[in-house]
């Protein structure tokens, strides 16, 4: 899981083949109201792959698909023109072209309007819509014939679909060329990338959205999706397919607890300045279809508290279930006591959640922070209003910027703040912004937040034997390590070590997770920002040479024995799966 945490993960499923072949990649879900694509996505992270790799990125953006919409700052299929540094979105699409580059192809998964035609038939039919088509970029790019890739599998595709009016057509957008009425915005899209920068073969699949019909569409782009890869060098067995049974998966409910009590639309009763806990039920993070479930307070809609701390020192009248992003519940909130608990004596006392964990800062005071670190504003202990506390810089709500960022996840990175609210700081390196408190009626007050570089100190790793090798980071230096298998036991830095991500080679590592140093071969091992994917820097794990042996004195009568031969290894390894 990228991004782990925060309000945006992201889950990757990485499948190695029985057998060696390329590497492709399939996403879904960078869209939220297009269920097709990341139910259809998640089927196929739950294939059998016979030959190659798939990299599966199900759900690429999941609060836009908690709020089964297209954005939520933001069109995401929209940033990958550049790197940019803004929204939660940006930081996605940066983990996303880190996972294309392991990749030789690229299959993203739509749902489109209507039905494409390259003839004007009808208003649903028409070069306009995008639905039940497979979209590239340019028939043919730097001897890649993507158009005859398509059309051999096309054919193949067809063949399973029996009504005609649904027939999977060639849509070429001719990106590149100038008079393309497509071109300024699809220079900003996902497989455009793939094809310009990487120079790797990439198509969209889309379905239609006006055919009502969830399971025949996610059971069709599963198979065309698995067409397209065989064409690609990739064969998988896919899961056997029930269309009823896809209609109601979809359709789960979902029965989280907030503080141990279960939301069945009964009235719940709330700890007035108690802190909201929330499990998510059956169909929560470790569900195994993939499904994401959200619980939003109706003061803070768009904060999902499955994944980010709350701590009820407003009133809220109501806490609204979703799953993947259709509302299953509601329910009604009753605060069992006074409301607002009583204010503390002396000036207004702030209080924030940093990393998880709560902090109370007093007016004037200053919260110390490190780059990466989560930032939840939370209010103002004991406060009667309704309190709007603006962090100066930073947009929650780009779209209706009220400068309320109360309740808002802040990932702090100056980078992508707005650079005339840095205010001077005594300490260099440090960049220092103001949290005011803007509240009608109530008296001024404020914060400071100082933000400081994130510095790796240490990298210790763990041997088989449980031998450990602790080092100084030196991003650029090496590490001279004995063959072997490790693992990483600790890396420390001015922040918490749950804020940075190992990574060997392009392989990300879990806690606990095995990576191998080879004999001759050197390893990059680097280290990244867990809450923006920003690089900290790399050092090369480089195989000692096993020390020479001593040659032994040969006995002065050696007996004559044969030789006995290795024994020959057969079969293969077997196909490994890993979830992140």
């Amino acid at each position: 899981m990228f991004f782990e945490g925060t309000q945006y993960p992201l889950p990757v499923v990485f499948i190695q083949g029985e057998t060696p072949g390329p590497t492709v990649m399939i996403q879904g879900g960078i869209q939220g109201d297009e269920p097709t694509g990341f139910l259809a996505a998640q089927l196929l992270a739950e294939s059998r792959v016979v030959k190659g790799n798939l990299i599966v990125v199900p759900r690429a953006n999941i609060p836009s698909i908690h709020a089964h919409q297209r954005l939520v700052n933001v069109d995401m299929n929209r940033r990958f023109d550049r790197d940019y540094n803004q929204f939660y979105e940006d930081r996605l699409a940066r983990a996303v072209r880190f996972l294309l580059s392991q990749s030789s192809a690229l299959i993203h998964l739509h749902e489109g309007s209507g039905f494409y035609d390259p003839v004007y038939v009808s208003p649903l039919r028409n070069p306009s819509r995008w639905g039940q088509s497979v979209i590239i970029d340019a028939n043919v790019h730097d001897r890649l014939d993507l158009a005859r890739l398509v059309n051999s599998a096309l054919a193949e595709i067809n063949a399973s679909v029996k009504e005609q009016d649904y027939q999977f057509k060639l849509f070429n957008t001719r990106t590149f060329e100038a008079d393309s009425r497509y071109a300024m915005e699809m220079r900003k899209s996902l497989t455009f990338y793939a094809l310009a920068n990487l120079n790797i073969p990439a198509m969209a699949v889309e379905v239609s959205k006006n055919i009502g019909a969830l399971g025949w569409k996610v059971k069709h782009q599963v198979y065309a999706t698995s067409v397209l890869l065989k064409h690609c060098g990739v064969d998988i067995v896919t899961p056997r397919i029930d269309e009823a049974e896809v209609q109601r998966l979809y359709e789960r409910d979902s029965r989280p607890k907030i503080n141990g009590k279960p939301l069945d639309g009964q009235t719940l009763a709330v700890q007035p300045g108690g802190t909201i806990k929330v499990d998510p039920g059956s169909t929560g993070k470790n569900d195994a279809h993939g499904q994401v479930v959200a619980v939003f307070a109706s003061d803070r809609q768009g904060v999902n508290i499955v994944d980010s701390p709350r701590m009820a020192l407003e009133r809220f009248q109501e806490l609204e279930t979703r799953v993947d992003g259709r509302k299953v519940s509601s329910t009604t909130v009753r605060f069992a006591g006074e409301m607002p608990p009583p204010l503390p004596a002396g000036p207004p006392v702030f209080v924030c959640w940093v990393n998880g964990k709560s902090v109370q800062v007093k007016q004037g005071d200053t919260l110390h922070t490190v780059v990466g670190d989560q930032l939840v504003i939370e209010g103002v202990l004991g406060s009667k209003w309704k309190e709007i506390l603006n962090f100066k810089g930073y947009t929650a709500r780009p779209q209706s910027n009220d400068g309320q960022d109360m309740g808002w996840e802040i990932i702090l990175d100056p980078e992508a703040f707005i650079d005339k609210y840095r205010l001077p700081s005594s300490a260099q390196g440090v960049a220092r912004y103001q949290v005011v408190r803007e509240t009608v009626g109530a008296r001024p007050a404020s914060f400071f937040v100082d933000i400081e570089p994130r510095k790796v100190q240490t990298l210790k790793l763990v041997d088989s034997k449980g031998h450990s090798t602790s080092v100084h980071w030196a991003s650029g230096g090496e590490i001279h390590l004995a063959p072997g298998e490790y693992t990483v036991a600790e890396t420390t830095s001015n922040g918490p070590s749950s804020r940075l991500l190992s990574l060997a080679g392009n392989r990300p590592l879990k806690p606990g997770d095995k990576f191998r140093v080879d004999t001759e071969k050197p390893l990059l091992f680097s280290l990244r920002q867990a809450t923006t994917f920003a690089a900290l820097g790399t050092m090369t794990l480089v195989p000692k040479a096993p020390a020479p042996k001593t040659a032994a004195k040969a006995p002065e009568k050696a007996p004559d024995k044969p030789v006995e031969q290795p024994k020959k290894l057969s079969g293969t390894p077997a196909p490994q799966k890993q979830v992140y």
